[in-house]
């Protein structure tokens, strides 16, 4: 059922059968109505701001797979607004990158082969990548970020990867077949995961590999961390729903880990070799049975923990408003938009955002309004809290803002 709401409504449509194998699925998690959580609006769009849609999981119980109830349009997501996130936002990002291309090339040497990025972002990875091949292509659904890609120098198509056959081909006529394909935080963006995989193994060459990256699902439930729950991540991946995914490509899984990125991330590397023995998925798998992954009843248990927390964190940052403090948040991440909203944090309690980003500056939260400023802001500020709400960069965040000011005071989620 499709649903087309006024200006204070983000278009989406309601699916309950699975994206993997088309079953029905079951409601596990309801979080409100929220909006699109890497969407920023400037000032004069400031009534556009409030626009929100349900952000439902559903639960497959026979692959484990979680996909959001209300499929939302991918442009409008990614070509509505100046999308915001960048690869190259922090040190941290940097150095995972790094990591990142360096893992790839010794498990299958880099050196002129012909690389692949879905989801490319800003260009940063491919960037790293060109110290080893020239052969790169990017393609990403935001214009404004593959015109940053290509002013770097890397040719970037685009479009929603998945979902377009005129985007297969655009990429197919800058080459033929690619020897790496990387796709790291988008195939849990994609509507389609099912014709995502299959392109992806059309493009492969023979002895290609696939490899990409998304947030962990149980590192998301058992941390409580439910902020990376958002209406761009469709789909929330374990061990078990990447295997029966990738099936439906006839890819099979040739490495599996988790890395400490985003919180805790699952990198995957997949290929058409089904002889591969890789002994992490057993563990991976025994782990998530462990914690009843798709078991209706686990969730249950997830929304009275998260409500509990909220409540108390809530009564903890009203009591220090009584006491004159300033409270502003750190990060405007897309996981501190889930955060705020899911919160109530509105301008009423909290001042402003900082984030260094100057694709994020001067732009306001969606759904709660709330003012994104530089790092300068806090320079001269009395009675200051702040919130770090990009809680996965926590540490180097807090001492970055004491050299600013060591009067500063922080609250932690």
């Amino acid at each position: 059922m499709d649903h087309i709401g006024d200006r204070m409504s983000i278009k989406y449509k309601s699916h309950t059968k699975s994206l993997i194998t088309g079953e029905e699925t079951v409601q596990i998690i309801d979080l409100g109505s929220h909006g699109f959580a890497d969407s920023f609006f400037p000032e004069r769009k400031r009534d556009l701001a409030i626009q929100s849609a349900p952000l439902v999981c559903m639960l497959d119980q026979v692959t484990g797979l979680v996909q959001m109830r209300s499929l939302t349009d991918a442009g409008q997501r990614y070509q509505g607004l100046e999308y915001s996130y960048t690869s190259s936002n922090s040190e941290t990002a940097k150095k995972h990158w790094t990591e990142f291309i360096s893992y790839a090339n010794s498990f299958k040497e880099i050196r002129a082969g012909t690389i692949l990025e879905i989801g490319s972002n800003d260009g940063y990875l491919l960037s790293l990548a060109k110290s080893l091949t020239t052969k790169v292509l990017g393609v990403d659904a935001s214009p404004y970020m593959a015109d940053i890609a290509k002013s770097s120098g890397i040719p970037t198509c685009i479009g929603s990867f998945g979902e377009s056959q005129k985007l297969k081909s655009e990429i197919l006529s800058n080459y033929s077949s690619f020897d790496f394909i990387f796709a790291n935080n988008v195939l849990n963006h994609s509507n389609d995961p099912v014709n995502f995989v299959k392109q992806v193994a059309e493009l492969l060459g023979k002895d290609g590999i696939f490899i990409f990256e998304v947030p962990y699902w149980l590192e998301s439930i058992t941390s409580l961390h439910f902020d990376q729950i958002y209406h761009e991540h469709v789909t929330y991946l374990t061990a078990k729903s990447a295997i029966a995914l990738l099936a439906t490509a006839g890819l099979y899984i040739q490495d599996i880990s988790v890395v400490d990125y985003h919180g805790g991330s699952l990198r995957v590397v997949a290929s058409m070799n089904s002889k591969r023995d890789c002994p992490m998925t057993a563990i991976l798998l025994a782990r998530e049975d462990e914690e009843r992954l798709s078991t209706p009843e686990r969730y249950a248990d997830y929304m009275n923990d998260i409500s509990k927390k909220r409540d108390a964190f809530v009564m903890q940052v009203m009591e220090k408003k009584s006491e004159g403090k300033v409270i502003f948040g750190i990060g405007a991440a897309a996981k501190a938009n889930t955060l705020l909203t899911y919160y109530g944090f509105t301008t009423e309690i909290m001042d402003f955002v900082l984030d260094t980003s100057l694709h994020k500056q001067g732009k306001l939260t969606p759904v709660t309004r709330i003012p994104i400023v530089g790092d300068d802001a806090v320079i001269e500020m009395q009675n200051g809290i702040g919130i770090v709400l990009a809680w996965n960069l926590s540490a180097p965040i807090q001492k970055k803002l004491l050299l600013l000011n060591k009067e500063l005071e922080f609250l932690n989620i």
